[in-house]
């Protein structure tokens, strides 16, 4: 029998402490974090996390796409910063 059937990959680049203490104060079943694989450079990791309930891991991949798309959103705000800041240089320089 399967202790913890409900299961998710991640590639991320955060800390495994962190996903871990989500994991403790969100899930109310049991789960098990299995590091598969890291990259050379260790930029990022893949992780496999089951969880002994289903409701658990849907909580998990709603705050992981909430904390995602956070974040997808703060890249691009600081990539359009950027790039109004080096058009203003490059308008004063002209």
């Amino acid at each position: 029998m399967i202790k913890h059937p409900f299961v998710v990959g991640l590639k991320t680049s955060r800390p495994i402490a962190r996903i871990e203490s989500w994991l403790a104060a969100y899930c109310d079943g049991r789960w098990q974090l299995k590091l598969e694989q890291m990259a050379e450079d260790l930029s990022h990791k893949y992780l496999v996390i089951s969880f002994e309930l289903a409701k658990d891991r849907a909580a998990f991949k709603k705050a992981f796409a909430k904390a995602a798309a956070a974040a997808e959103d703060a890249a691009r705000a600081h990539a359009e910063k950027q790039a109004a800041t080096e058009n203003t240089e490059k308008i004063a320089a002209a």
